[in-house]
């Protein structure tokens, strides 16, 4: 299959207006930020978290907690005296997007403030640990307390896949190093479950054996990325059967659980979890070549993604099976994935910018912001969080507009 670079995709100039509005919005504000996981990340909240999955009365006790926080996350935020704070995952989004347009136009003034990124990655590392690797400011319960700035596979793939970009755009081998780093970091810190076909599936922490799909996949494609590069066997075969266990585990219809097997925890099919798995596997495709065996999983995978998670063929739902709440992660990530996989599939091309268009008129302020989300009362959450939304729609939309031939 051919991989195609450029397509001849008229971009119109709103897209590149919006892409503007926003960029100003980054600089004026900064890197800190507010975040939707600060209010649960409070004690008070923690241990709502905890009652609400070890009790059966838990979730009635802890809903008008986690109602009202929904509905005034602001006012919330003042009693609990909750500051802004600096998010590598959001840096990492932000170096990536800044990469791409250097490397789309050449110009120095990207790169140079992606450089401000990524040096300053390099110099927060998650302490007490051998190589590169980043986690999330803030406590987190999922099944059990996640201490704030555990590594996480999924911070740490985002991050090093924008030192990688640098190492793509400018050979510095120093980025190439940092990069096979975070793979020593996979392979040594993070636990590998071996299935009994010696399929592996990567752990979601340090700390943890969660076995979740979209963090095991991404975790391949950096470890299959690092090898083209490094020409180290090693990466190569344990990305492989890091994609052969998240394959094998696919369902008969196209979709991933947010779960994987032995968890009995199957939970949501949600759209932009299921978007990391697809550009993630595009990733692996065009690093492996001729040794991706995996095109009808993949066809299968994006038919499911394209006929169920779009509400009139344009709004990106969070979950294939309801469209509220619209999350701006999720119109991000679709526009991101589609954009990726149009390099294979060409006749993909003209959908993400039928998606930015709509979360342009229905989702973006006109202080320069993308609002969280839409539900279905009609109740916006207008709250800007650089981690969850700009940073997507940043690169979202630096991915639409420099992907495409402009005429």
């Amino acid at each position: 299959m051919e991989y195609i670079n450029n397509i001849n995709i008229k971009v119109d100039t709103k897209y590149k207006d919006t892409y503007k509005l926003l960029e100003q919005w980054i600089i004026k504000n900064g890197w800190e930020s507010y975040d939707v996981c600060d209010i649960p990340a409070t004690k008070l909240f923690l241990i709502l978290s905890h009652i609400k999955q070890k009790t059966y009365f838990g979730k009635y006790f802890a809903h008008p907690f986690i109602y009202f926080s929904t509905k005034k996350p602001n006012l919330f935020r003042k009693i609990f005296r909750i500051k802004k704070n600096i998010f590598p995952q959001a840096l990492g989004l932000l170096a990536r997007s800044d990469i791409f347009a250097y490397q789309k136009t050449g110009e120095e003034i990207y790169f140079d403030r992606a450089k401000l990124y990524l040096d300053w990655l390099e110099n927060h590392t998650s302490k007490g640990y051998d190589d590169k690797c980043w986690g999330q400011p803030y406590d987190w319960y999922s099944k059990k307390l996640i201490p704030k700035n555990t590594p996480r596979a999924t911070v740490t793939s985002i991050i090093t896949s924008a030192f990688l970009d640098a190492y793509e755009a400018t050979g510095d081998k120093r980025y190439l190093d940092t990069a096979i780093s975070s793979c020593e970091f996979f392979i040594n810190d993070l636990i590998m479950d071996e299935d009994k076909d010696g399929h592996i599936c990567f752990s979601y922490t340090s700390i943890d054996n969660f076995h979740v799909h979209n963090a095991n996949v991404v975790v391949a494609a950096n470890l299959i990325r690092t090898y083209y590069h490094s020409k180290r066997q090693d990466l190569k075969d344990i990305g492989q059967r890091a994609l052969d266990f998240t394959v094998k585990y696919q369902n008969n219809d196209g979709s991933w659980y947010y779960w994987a097997p032995p968890d009995n925890i199957l939970g949501n099919i949600d759209n932009y979890h299921t978007g990391f798995i697809l550009e993630a596997m595009e990733v692996i495709r065009k690093y492996l070549g001729k040794d991706f065996h995996y095109e009808k999983q993949m066809d299968l995978g994006l038919d499911f993604y394209i006929n169920h998670f779009f509400e009139n063929d344009v709004i990106p739902k969070l979950f294939h099976n309801c469209l509220y709440p619209i999350d701006i992660q999720s119109c991000a990530q679709s526009i991101i994935t589609l954009v990726e996989l149009s390099k294979s599939y060409s006749s993909l091309a003209e959908k993400p910018l039928k998606i930015a268009d709509w979360t342009i008129k229905n989702m973006f302020d006109p202080n320069g912001y993308f609002y969280y989300r839409l539900y279905k009362n009609g109740y916006v959450d207008k709250t800007p969080y650089l981690r969850w939304a700009e940073a997507w729609m940043f690169r979202a939309l630096t991915n639409l507009i420099f992907s495409f031939n402009k005429s």
